[in-house]
């Protein structure tokens, strides 16, 4: 099987049963399609993937999975624990706890240079968080100020990495498509970079 089958299998499959979990046919968003793909190419087994699909789907108890990708930190669990030849794993898709990325920001904070930009948007997005600002609201926040926050460096260095890890996926997707993906695996690179994590990830 050629790798853009063995692509288009790995991903028509776990679209299966994506769609069986949510009990209605659906087509994975391109982000999903990124997060599917990049379990493809960790070598993570089909197998593991779908196995952990369905203790999802198992033990959600009337709750639906916000999105595919959130299972990823299960789904990389699942398979270190295969990998290393311990026991069966224990699969969750319990989202981290809101305290652990909070703490997480201010870490970020600390780190940063209080000179730099990002140390004032931290400053001002932490503040309304602990005033109760909605997370969604708090997250496109820094999503839209961190490319002109943070060192040029640091941006040129994400978006190359950014543009090799997401070229196979241009010719396969419409400009539009491909350019929101882009611009969301780039941010999300970005948070990756400074360990800033998703509000919204979290309980």
């Amino acid at each position: 099987m050629s790798v853009s089958q063995d692509e288009r299998h790995y991903v028509r499959a776990v679209e299966a049963a994506w769609s069986q979990t949510l009990g209605r046919a659906v087509v994975i968003s391109p982000r999903e399609f990124e997060a599917v793909d990049a379990w493809r190419r960790r070598g993570i087994p089909l197998s593991v993937v779908l196995e952990t699909i369905a203790a999802t789907a198992k033990r959600r108890s009337g709750r639906t999975p916000t999105s595919l990708a959130s299972l990823t930190q299960g789904i990389l669990e699942a398979w270190s624990v295969i990998a290393s030849g311990r026991a069966t794993p224990q699969v969750s898709d319990e989202l981290p706890a809101r305290s652990d990325a909070r703490r997480a920001w201010h870490e970020a904070l600390a780190r940063c240079p209080p000179d730099q930009s990002l140390h004032s948007v931290l400053s001002s997005l932490l503040a309304l968080e602990a005033k109760g600002e909605a997370a969604e609201a708090i997250d496109a926040a820094l999503d839209a100020a961190l490319p002109a926050s943070v060192p040029d460096e640091l941006v040129r260095r994400v978006t190359q990495a950014t543009e090799r890890e997401l070229e196979p996926f241009r010719a396969r997707m419409q400009s539009d498509e491909f350019q929101r993906m882009f611009a969301r695996a780039r941010i999300d690179g970005l948070r990756s970079e400074l360990r800033l994590p998703r509000l919204t990830l979290t309980r």
